[in-house]
């Protein structure tokens, strides 16, 4: 396996997952160099039952994240991880999501900016931004479980009345977190307006990418899922989408031909689209610190282009030495679903990173947003790149 190429790859077996090789290589650095074959390693540990943190392979595993005295596996054990992809699995199948999200919440971003109905060029939005909320929801209903000892019996008892689990009605994300959400693809479609950029929009049929069935190694589910998506968009008569956060760019462009047919579609990011345009706005006088997406980074080698916009925007950019650009370092997402415990260790560790170089923070991923956005401390401040180009372009 190569950890420095984006790959559709199936879990290995157990003796391959066994040897030497796999496991010497995802305990190098390039290990945080690719957070989705380590999330895969991991959970694939846990399903053949060859996860013991004792073992000095898994500790120095641990170690790369500062976790020396469990190892890493040792962090992540205490939920029932089988359980959890499941329901992941089910609620995108039956509502098309990984948690189940309002319509209005989801679309409703759009309302009053007139933009035409389908066309061959689309804003496909991939609805991540959008759920950012509802799972920060599911993350924290799952780190309480993570504390109980009748967590795993919950799961299991849900999984036995054959329920999926409606986070909305365990806990409703914050008002203020959905609006913010919906403000930041609001922004992202109105700087493509005024810098003259023509494009469609979906509206209900603007669907979900299902990235995250792909990260956690749910193959078949995203095959399923990956091919429902792209006839919809054939049916639509679109041939380029213009996508909106790392994830689904990655997915749309480089994951979605292993899994699809004679895959045609043009995919351009939206950082990619803007950066081409020679737009100035005003000078807005800021000094951040960029967190680089290892998927934009690394993956999609989107590196340059928000760094030009911002600097068209009047903001200097700061960046954490060694471990910015494609040696950027992991935000701890996705694997909160599996383990928001591991996942808060991680975010916290590159937030202190961060904050050594500035107390803004510029962030261009919404899951880079959500992991950051539970560690912080109410000093530092911290904005989607939409929002500081929305008010170097679009204001005054």
């Amino acid at each position: 396996m190569n950890v420095g190429k984006t790959t559709a790859m199936a879990f290995p077996s157990k003796r391959e997952a066994s040897s030497e090789y796999i496991f010497m290589a995802r305990s190098s650095s390039s290990t945080a160099s690719s957070p989705r074959i380590f999330l895969r390693s991991l959970i694939t540990s846990f399903l053949l039952g060859i996860g013991d943190p004792t073992k000095e392979k898994y500790k120095s595993l641990g170690k790369l994240f500062k976790f020396p005295s469990k190892g890493i596996l040792g962090v992540i054990m205490p939920l029932p991880i089988k359980d959890v992809l499941d329901m992941i699995a089910d609620n995108t199948r039956r509502r098309g999501c990984p948690v189940p999200i309002p319509e209005k919440d989801a679309y409703g971003w759009a309302d009053g900016l007139n933009i035409p109905r389908g066309g061959e060029t689309v804003l496909f939005t991939g609805l991540l931004y959008q759920l950012i909320p509802y799972i920060d929801s599911l993350v924290k209903y799952l780190e309480g479980m993570e504390k109980t000892s009748v967590g795993a019996l919950v799961m299991k008892l849900g999984k036995v009345a054959g329920k999926v689990i409606d986070v909305t009605k365990i806990a409703g994300p914050p008002r203020e977190r959905v609006e913010e959400q919906s403000r930041i693809v609001r922004n992202i479609a109105m700087l493509l307006m005024k810098s003259g950029v023509s494009f469609g929009y979906l509206y209900e049929d603007d669907m979900y990418s299902g990235v995250l069935l792909h990260d956690l190694g749910l193959d078949d589910d995203f095959k399923e899922h990956a091919n429902k998506v792209y006839r919809k968009l054939k049916e639509k008569g679109v041939k380029t989408i213009i996508t909106i956060d790392p994830h689904t760019t990655n997915c749309m462009r480089k994951v979605y031909p292993e899994y699809i047919d004679n895959y045609d579609l043009e995919v351009k990011n939206y950082l990619e689209v803007l950066s081409e345009k020679e737009i100035r706005g005003k000078d807005l006088k800021e000094e951040v610190v960029i967190h680089d997406p290892c998927v934009y980074a690394r993956y999609e080698g989107i590196i340059e282009q928000p760094r030009k916009l911002l600097a068209a925007a009047g903001v200097k950019v700061l960046e954490v030495p060694d471990k910015s650009r494609s040696m950027t370092f992991c935000c701890g997402g996705p694997v909160e679903s599996l383990s928001p415990s591991l996942s808060k260790g991680v975010a916290g560790q590159r937030i202190e990173q961060l904050t050594s170089m500035s107390k803004k923070i510029v962030v261009m991923c919404p899951i880079c947003y959500s992991s950051f956005l539970r560690v912080k401390p109410d000093d530092v401040e911290m904005r989607d790149i939409s929002e500081y180009l929305a008010k170097g372009f679009l204001e005054g």
